[in-house]
């Protein structure tokens, strides 16, 4: 009874001595309290006698000692308020309750996140984990990150999860091809494209940027929609793995790595390489005369129609990863056919890097499976149709972008204060032109677009 009575004097004090820091620094206008009125009551309801409640109780109340120092990390810092005024988009408070940091793709931090809009919060207080992500963004100024909540969240009316990515695009001076792949593969109608919201970051306080919110790639209900087995598989091709990704390697050489199933068993990875190979010796056949395609079935080995719509987002925007390099995603259920999808990353994309920044050529249908599915009459047929029939929606991209870039606007001029080298930068290998300003960049961008309407437009066939 004493050790209770301690605890509860003790947390008296500690809830008072908070309310009065948040009262004094102002930042309770920022973001709402994290400090848990359901459990002070649990905690004053609390009884001797019921020694696993006293024991729940304490670790509660670390965790929210934890919080508690934590809190002030979480509003931005009175410098960053004035130089990085409200712009119209939500904010993503983020903060680690000690001096660890998001350092490596390899460790975690703990942290706690908030969602706010027009400054004030939209969610409660969410501990998480926090961890730089990426490939060739790591070695950017400007990080990506990958998150992952304690509990499944909504964010933005997303559909609820632990698994989140905050993509920097820094690569990106526009801060918009990624948003705009994921609206073309949408209106295209692939089976799932990773919904996304911008959002401004602010790290312990401190404003890192506009960061595309959006949905990892990983088997869910809401996500890819595939059994959960060793039969079933969400694989990405990937030339950029690492020592620790589950990978199978094909006769071509090819890596797979494996996202799903998460332990696959050796029989499952071998079922896996064998259907790849004789995925590879059917098209090696074909390759040796393409008319025999006309009396053979494709659509045994792949959902002709995810390929084609898959097909056309990588080719008409020229994604470099795409041939394929890495981050390009198929299923496959043991039985089925192959459905590639979903996409992702595109910020090296429309045009970015030097080699690809003309806005004629076919890409994407001179490599890999592109290359030898495409020249089978039947399949060359289907993609051309899409074409004619869809490409409204790749000419009409422009005018969306101008209503996404004016959302954007504000934000934008936040961003290139905080990262003022980054318009007129010609260094890197996705800054190939200098801005003056963020309008510029859009310009540029809508340009590229309706130049490389027109040419596949003249060339298609």
């Amino acid at each position: 009874m004493y050790n209770y009575y301690v605890r509860k004097i003790f947390l008296s004090i500690m809830a008072a001595l908070f309310y009065w820091a948040c009262s004094n620094s102002g930042s309770d206008k920022e973001i709402s309290s994290p400090w848990d009125e359901k459990f002070i009551a649990q905690d004053s309801t609390a009884s001797d006698t019921t020694a696993n409640t006293s024991v729940d109780t304490l670790d509660n109340f670390i965790d929210s000692l934890t919080l508690i120092l934590t809190y002030n990390k979480l509003a931005p810092t009175k410098n960053d308020k004035e130089c990085y005024p409200e712009a119209g988009i939500p904010r993503l408070l983020i903060a680690t309750p000690s001096q660890e940091r998001p350092d490596d793709d390899t460790t975690d931090a703990v942290a706690y996140g908030v969602l706010t809009e027009g400054g004030t919060a939209v969610t409660d207080t969410m501990p998480l984990m926090i961890r730089i992500r990426g490939n060739t963004t790591l070695a950017m100024p400007k990080r990506s990150f990958k998150i992952t909540f304690t509990d499944k969240v909504s964010l933005l009316g997303m559909p609820e999860s632990k698994d989140w990515a905050l993509l920097a695009n820094y690569g990106d001076k526009t801060l918009l091809k990624n948003y705009i792949a994921f609206k073309l593969s949408d209106w295209a109608g692939m089976t799932y494209t990773p919904r996304s919201q911008f959002v401004e970051l602010f790290l312990n306080g401190n404003y890192r940027g506009v960061y595309l919110l959006c949905e990892t790639i990983k088997v869910a209900k809401n996500r890819v929609n595939i059994p959960e087995n060793q039969n079933s598989y969400l694989v990405e091709v990937d030339r950029k793995y690492r020592d620790d990704d589950v990978v199978v390697i094909n006769e071509r050489e090819m890596a797979f790595r494996i996202h799903s199933p998460k332990d696959p068993t050796e029989e499952s990875m071998d079922r896996l390489r064998l259907h790849l190979d004789s995925l590879e010796g059917y098209l090696e056949y074909i390759h040796q005369d393409y008319s025999l395609a006309l009396d053979s079935t494709p659509d045994n080995w792949f959902d002709i129609d995810a390929f084609v719509k898959h097909y056309w987002i990588q080719e008409f925007t020229k994604n470099p990863d795409a041939i394929p390099l890495t981050s390009v995603f198929f299923t496959w259920v043991a039985g089925s056919v192959i459905r590639m999808g979903p996409v992702w990353d595109f910020d090296a994309a429309f045009g970015a890097t030097t080699e690809l920044e003309n806005t004629d050529g076919w890409y994407i249908r001179d490599y890999s499976w592109y290359r030898r599915m495409l020249k089978m009459p039947n399949v060359k047929e289907v993609s051309t149709q899409f074409w004619q029939k869809n490409r409204s929606i790749f000419e009409a991209l422009p005018d969306s972008i101008d209503a996404y870039a004016q959302m954007l606007s504000l934000a934008a001029e936040n961003n290139y204060r905080g990262w003022p080298d980054i318009l007129g930068d010609v260094n890197d290998f996705t800054h190939t032109k200098a801005y003056s300003n963020y309008a510029e960049a859009v310009e540029d961008l809508k340009s590229w677009i309706r130049e490389r309407t027109r040419w596949i437009d003249e060339n298609v066939q």
